[in-house]
This record gives C-alpha cells, sequence and structure tokens, in this order.
C-alpha cells in the first residue's frame, strides 16, 4: 500500500479534480440540414434489434417505413414499443402473398436500406433478402441481424437474447466466476448493442456508397454484438489469473454496492489507487496508505481479504445514510453515485439536463415519457419526428403516394388481405 501513499503525495490534490471542458450542446445550430435526410429505410424488423437500428436513423432525417405483417410487430404489446418506434410511418403487408411481396419489392426499388432481423434464410423466403434486393436495386444497403450471423453451425438456432448473452459469457461472468450461480441481466443488452451496431455499420455503408456507387450486405449478429460490448473482460493470455468472486454487488471492496443507514444503495468506484487514497484520508483512516490488506487494489484484492475488506466498509457506511454518504463524497470529489429507480432517473436533474426525457402522446396510453434523442451532433442535431405508428396507418398514404396505387387498387388489397 505505500504505493497509494506515494502517488498521492507526488501528484497531490489536483490528480483527483475532474474538469469537463465540453459546452453543452443547446442553441446555436447553424440550421444544416440533418444528415441522413433524403435517405429511406424499409425497417422490415421486429422485436428490439430492427426497430431500434430504424429509430437511431430516422431521428437523424432518414424517412423509415415500418413494414409489419396483418398480426403486427410481437413487441406492440411490451412498453418498449412506443419509443422503439417512434419517428417512422407503419405499413401493414402480408409477404407471405405474392402481391405483397410484389409490392415490398417495388419499395425497395426506392429505398436506401432495407433493415430485417429475422431468422438466416427468412428474408429470402419473403423476398426480400440480399440476394434480391441487390438484384432489386444494386444501390441498397440491406442490414441482417440475426442471433448468431450468416453462417457456421448455430446460424439456424433461435437467436433470443438470454440464450446469445448465456453463451457469451455474460451471466457467468456477472455471478461471479467459479463461486456462484449465473445472474440474468433484465436489461437485453446485446438487443441494444447490436442495433448501435447496426446504425453504425449501416452509416458506414452508405458512406462507401458515396464512393462505389454500390450497395452491400451488413451481416450483424447479437452474438459479435454482445462480444463487442464485452471484449475488455474476454481478453484471456496464459498469465492471466481469473480469481473466483461475486459480482452480485461488484467484484472488489472498494468499487462495489454499498447501503447507507437507510437501507438505501450507492455505488462506490475508487477505480485506481489514487481516488483510494483520497477517499481513506477523507473518511479518517490514513492508515490504509500503508496497510497490506488493499494490495492489489482496487480489483485484485484476493479472498478472504476481499470479504474482510468488504465486511469493514459494511459497516462504516451504515453509520449514515445514503444521501449524507453521497454529499460528503461528492464534496470530496470521490466517484460514487446512488442506486436510482427507473422513476427517480427519469426526473434525475442531469438527465434532464442532456435533454433526455420527452413526453410523447400516444394513441390510449396518455401521454407517455420516454427517452430523447441520444445522438448529439451540434450542428445537426437529431430530432424525434412523432409518436409511434398505430399498426397499418400510413399503409394507404404510402401505396398512393410511393407507388402510385388507385383508390380501386388500395380497396381490392384491403379486400384480399393483402394490406
Amino acid at each position: 500500500m505505500t504505493e497509494i501513499a506515494s502517488l498521492y503525495v507526488k501528484n497531490g490534490y489536483d490528480i483527483f479534480t475532474s474538469h469537463n471542458h465540453n459546452k453543452p450542446l443547446h442553441g446555436g445550430f447553424s440550421g444544416m440540414k440533418q444528415v441522413l435526410a433524403g435517405f429511406r429505410v424499409l425497417d422490415f424488423g421486429h422485436y428490439i434489434p430492427g426497430p431500434y437500428t430504424a429509430m437511431l436513423l430516422a431521428e437523424q432525417g432518414a424517412e423509415v417505413i415500418k413494414i409489419e405483417p396483418p398480426a403486427g410487430d410481437p413487441m406492440r404489446s411490451e412498453k418498449g414499443f412506443v419509443v422503439l418506434n417512434r419517428s417512422k410511418k407503419g405499413m401493414v403487408l402480408d409477404l407471405k402473398k405474392e402481391e405483397g411481396k410484389k409490392i415490398a419489392q417495388a419499395l425497395i426499388k426506392k429505398a436506401d436500406v432495407v433493415i430485417e432481423n429475422f431468422k438466416p434464410g427468412k428474408a429470402d423466403q419473403l423476398g426480400i433478402g440480399y440476394e434480391t434486393v441487390k438484384v432489386l436495386n444494386p444501390s441498397t444497403v440491406h442490414c441482417s441481424i440475426s442471433g448468431y450471423g450468416q453462417f457456421g453451425p448455430y446460424r439456424n438456432r433461435p437467436g433470443w437474447d438470454p440464450i446469445v448473452t448465456s453463451t457469451a459469457t455474460v451471466y457467468v461472468e456477472q455471478g461471479g466466476t467459479g463461486i456462484a450461480s449465473p445472474v440474468f441481466l433484465v436489461l437485453p443488452l446485446a438487443s441494444y448493442y447490436s442495433a448501435f451496431m447496426a446504425a453504425y455499420s449501416i452509416t458506414i455503408a452508405l458512406i462507401a456508397r458515396e464512393k462505389t456507387g454500390k450497395g452491400q450486405q451488413v451481416d450483424i449478429s447479437l452474438l459479435n454484438s454482445i462480444m463487442a460490448a464485452s471484449c475488455g473482460g474476454l481478453v484471456n493470455f496464459e498469465a492471466r489469473e481469473r480469481v473466483p468472486r461475486s459480482y452480485q454487488q461488484g467484484g472488489s471492496p472498494v468499487y462495489r454496492l454499498y447501503q447507507g443507514s437507510d437501507g438505501k444503495w450507492f455505488f462506490l468506484a475508487l477505480g485506481n489507487l489514487a481516488f483510494l487514497a483520497k477517499f481513506a484520508i477523507a473518511i479518517g483512516h490514513e492508515e490504509w496508505l500503508t496497510d497490506e490488506r488493499f494490495e492489489g487494489a482496487p480489483f485484485m484484492i484476493l479472498p478472504p481479504v476481499n470479504e474482510e475488506l468488504i465486511e469493514m466498509f459494511e459497516k462504516i457506511f451504515a453509520e449514515k445514510t445514503r444521501d449524507e454518504w453521497l454529499e460528503f463524497l461528492q464534496a470530496e470529489d470521490i466517484p460514487c453515485g446512488p442506486a436510482l429507480s427507473v422513476e427517480a432517473f427519469m426526473d434525475d436533474p442531469q438527465v434532464i439536463a442532456n435533454d433526455m426525457v420527452t413526453e410523447i402522446e400516444e394513441p390510449g396510453l396518455g401521454p407517455v415519457r420516454q427517452m430523447g434523442v441520444p445522438v448529439r451532433l451540434s450542428q445537426a442535431p437529431g430530432a424525434i419526428k412523432g409518436r409511434s405508428p398505430q399498426k397499418g396507418e400510413h399503409t394507404e398514404e404510402i401505396l398512393s403516394n410511393s407507388l402510385n396505387y388507385s383508390a380501386e387498387e388500395i380497396s381490392r388489397l384491403k379486400q384480399e388481405k393483402v394490406i
């Protein structure tokens, strides 16, 4: 622990002072058109990955048409549907019928991007797979999102988020390798991260098209995406020591969740030796600076010392309420933060200051509070275009305006249940 003491003395208090030089992205916009304005995206996605990808593109200016089967997106019954599908037009089309397939292919000829997250091979059966799309419109970027990718021995397996996430070590690592049961994560991390990967990859493909004039296939999998999200934890080499421990409240006594005297939780994040030294001095335990029990801090304090220090810290934090600890620690510039509920988080002053909460009127639901636009560009800001579409809300408009179908033809398609 002498290393902690010497680091503190050498660098002084300034090493702990953090400065944010980024100015908030409020006002001063040049009025530049949104970056993806003029691009048309066909969203054949369902559940989370495809729809979220398309929404991210829509709020940077793309025109997005959400195309659902007659039964609708299965996600419609879930609360997240309204945010994953806002800013889009909605269309119902039965791709299992030849005329429905024909309409989809006519739209593809006018599209810049096609997104689908079916099981590999399903999009081909429905007439919207990459091999068909590149013939219909060679400049179209076709994005396929699946559980395991378009190739390999698992390609035909159901790609549900928990199955992929479990396979990719996340649940075992969360529970604690070697000593605890795997821990399920409520957050469907692979699904959300695959959408970010897809939006990023589609944008790259559109830039490539500007140079070559050609579209291409974008192959995104939940498996690859969850690997990208947890790549640091997957680093492995012969000399690496993997110590059995539980991660349910955090793997280290100096980097974990604790409770105050009122039972409320907060996270203490002494992520380097300097912060550990600062914390020790702030609470009057300078002796920790040379205490051998902290050898390996912050992340490699080994059992049974690990458990001994956790118990010691729990007793210390039980002396004050959570908010009293947060006020004290934050005043000393020691990293910490509350464990908040959804309601408390959406009312958090920093979330509000970041313009990350909006309210949109939804039919049958009333005003719905939800996430604002997460991508911040100073010269071409994103924008929410409106609520999520009702099932098939814009079908007639799209057929009439984009494909020049007559009222009589639209009526016939309705009767035949193509739309």
